[in-house]
């Protein structure tokens, strides 16, 4: 599983998902990679989660809704695409959505939906309604890791 998020937030709701899914693994066990989105602009790291993302059979992206994706973001995505090894499996947008929306959405779920199609992923859309009080998650902001991230993780 590779994970890019964008903020504490994000982060927060992939590893929420990411706990559901350790809940779910009967045996064996699966490996989880995680990115800052903001970090993928190191040359370093943006090469490694290109060719990590080419070969992962789950891909999440956790971001807020605001229009577009981040431009760093779309960068690795379109970097990634013609590198997909292999069919099958699934890009899981975790969208962060105003409580009252007021901006133009939706242009970076077409563009998602699009971009697994074309690579014979699944595409897994799940909106999340932003916080009005974000300032619950400014304590997550200082225990972030800049960087990779990557846990694996086993089960009995």
């Amino acid at each position: 599983m590779i994970i890019a998020y964008e903020d504490p937030l994000t982060h927060y709701w992939a590893m929420e998902l990411w706990g559901r899914v350790g809940d779910l693994i009967g045996g064996g066990g699966i490996c989880r990679t995680a990115w800052r989105i903001s970090d993928l602009a190191h040359p370093g790291l943006f090469a490694e989660a290109v060719k990590e993302a080419a070969r992962a059979h789950v891909l999440v992206i956790s971001f807020r809704d605001a229009g577009a994706l981040p431009p760093c973001l779309c960068k690795w995505v379109e970097a990634w695409k013609p590198r997909r090894i292999g069919t099958g499996g699934a890009l899981v947008a975790l969208i962060g959505v105003p409580p009252q929306p007021n901006a133009p959405a939706g242009q970076a779920y077409a563009y998602l939906e699009n971009v697994a199609r074309k690579v014979g992923l699944d595409f897994l859309p799940h909106e999340r309604k932003l916080p009005e009080d974000l300032s619950l998650f400014a304590d997550l902001e200082k225990m972030a890791v800049p960087g990779r991230v990557a846990h694996r993780l086993r089960t009995a």
